[in-house]
């Protein structure tokens, strides 16, 4: 974030969500807005790791395509 721009945004969450919330940031000793930074940051990792994962089986796929077509 060294080069970005920290913008404010508020959610609404359920009270079951917003008390698993409150204990697992203090758990982790960290402030709420943290553990919602850490956790989208997690999420969005994952997100492109799949779009990644996704694009390697298209071009894995690609790849068998050239080997299997005929060769003249």
């Amino acid at each position: 974030m060294a080069n970005s721009k920290v913008v404010r945004k508020n959610i609404r969450m359920s009270q079951e969500v917003a008390e698993w919330y409150e204990v697992k940031a203090k758990e982790l000793g960290v402030s709420q807005s943290n553990l919602m930074v850490m956790a989208l940051s997690e999420y969005i990792k994952q997100d492109k790791t799949i779009s990644m994962i996704s694009n390697l089986k298209e071009i894995m796929e690609k790849l068998e395509n050239v080997e299997q077509a005929p060769t003249e």
